[in-house]
């Protein structure tokens, strides 16, 4: 499979992580990767370092990658954005020659807490989606019943991103009296709720004295990520207790390496759940806040795991007591045997040699974005403003494509293509038009 070219695209944090778990599964290994990021501000440097040692990296803009030329070399592309751009990456490539074109596959980030169906509304259309499990199958195959997408591909990878499995329940007694609890930055979302999160954590720390209780963060302080955050955890921890009990740290170390270490890991609704498996760390679902969609513990409420923290006596009473993750709920979710990243890769191939009709927008039915000629025109324009004259040349040249016949943004693009600054300020100035 080493000549099996694959380009995965992201442009958050979140998106990344999912190229990031593909990479690490064995079956793509033996393929060619190389991972485009998007250039945004927030990209943790962390997940840049990492997915870099793992395969070939580039930083193109949507415009600059969608008219690269090396972009027909690949067999396959794997679309990791967020939003409308699902959408406008398919059918900005459909502007190719049909011979031309590689494999187009998609997919989500773990598990998918809310608007599954707004989500996936932007990815049909695709040659193959990715599904975790067969609870999004399910939800998939009642949305496209009796349309025009009856017929579109999936391929279950299932919740399992850490490689072979660690569990290892036996050796749980050899651990350290240590219970980690997994930060989301929004949810909870408002600064009173995870107030009374972290109050919640301190009492029970305050009830366990034996235990370490650590509060792995989402992100370090300073860092940014692409959710509005009013405070930082360690701020919310002081500003709501003021001195924390001595057995209660904010710990900044690897997630795998903390879940080696811990016996039991809390989350309000965080795919690290799964994560916790993988390692032989118990997780459970903290229920203080309830089966709240707001903040995704809903899809959690059948995992016989919930726990109110509030309510629970201490730390050891917990570990005598917690059960294991319902066997068919973790199956339903696809954290089980028979779902892997590898079957992706297999169906790729599979694909790659047969003919394939590609599913086509059709108005008035479950997909709502086509590619949006004002749009293009509007970032083009900030692109010039930036002065980003590669990026703006590639979003105008896909502007001609989509109307070959409209004058000005034919003019905007030899406007920008002059390499002679004067000559370009000037043509830039003789072409403006105002695209709202």
């Amino acid at each position: 499979m080493s000549d099996f070219r694959i380009l995965l695209i992201g442009d958050s944090d979140s998106q990344l992580l999912a190229c990031e778990a593909l990479c690490q599964s064995p079956s793509f290994q033996g393929v060619d990767v190389t991972i485009n990021v998007i250039p945004r501000e927030g990209t943790p440097d962390v997940i840049l370092s990492r997915i870099g040692r793992l395969s070939r990296l580039w930083r193109h803009d949507m415009g600059k990658l969608l008219t690269h030329p090396e972009l027909q070399g690949f067999d396959a592309i794997g679309v990791y954005l967020t939003g409308s751009k699902i959408s406008d990456f398919r059918i900005a490539l459909d502007l190719l020659p049909e011979s031309k074109r590689p494999l187009l596959f998609c997919g989500f980030n773990g598990v998918v807490l809310e608007k599954f169906l707004e989500g996936m509304s932007w990815r049909l259309g695709y040659d193959l989606i990715s599904l975790s499990g067969p609870r999004d199958r399910e939800a998939m195959e009642r949305m496209i019943q009796h349309t025009p997408y009856e017929q579109q591909r999936s391929v279950l990878v299932g919740l399992r991103r850490n490689g072979p499995l660690e569990r290892e329940w036996s050796a749980q007694a050899e651990r350290p009296r240590q219970f980690l609890f997994a930060e989301q930055v929004v949810m909870p979302s408002s600064q009173e709720d995870r107030a009374e999160m972290v109050r919640i954590l301190a009492d029970l720390a305050r009830r366990s004295p034996d235990w370490q209780v650590l509060i792995k963060p989402r992100i370090a302080p300073g860092e940014s990520t692409f959710h509005a955050l009013d405070a930082h955890i360690s701020e919310t921890l002081r500003q709501s207790i003021g001195q924390p009990p001595e057995n209660l740290k904010i710990d900044y170390r690897p997630m795998p390496e903390l879940l080696r270490s811990s016996r039991l890991m809390a989350t309000v609704s965080s795919t690290a759940f799964f994560d916790a498996l993988d390692f032989g760390c118990r997780p459970l679902v903290m229920a203080d806040f309830g089966i709240n969609p707001r903040y995704g513990s809903h899809v959690f409420a059948g995992s016989g795991v919930w726990y109110s923290l509030k309510d629970v006596v201490d730390l050891d009473a917990l570990d005598q007591e917690h059960p294991d993750p319902d066997q068919q709920w973790l199956s339903w979710m696809g954290y089980g045997d028979g779902f892997h990243p590898e079957d992706l890769v297999e169906a790729l191939s599979d694909l790659k040699n047969k003919p394939r009709q590609r599913l086509k927008n059709k108005s008035g039915y479950l997909t709502n974005a086509n590619l949006s000629f004002t749009q293009l025109r509007r970032n083009a324009e900030t692109a010039i403003q930036a002065r980003n004259w590669e990026e703006a040349a590639s979003l105008l040249m896909l502007g001609t494509l989509l109307r070959p016949t409209h004058r000005n943004v034919a003019r905007r693009l030899a406007a920008v293509r002059q390499l002679n600054p004067v000559s370009r300020a000037l043509l830039l100035l003789l072409t403006y038009r105002d695209v709202g």
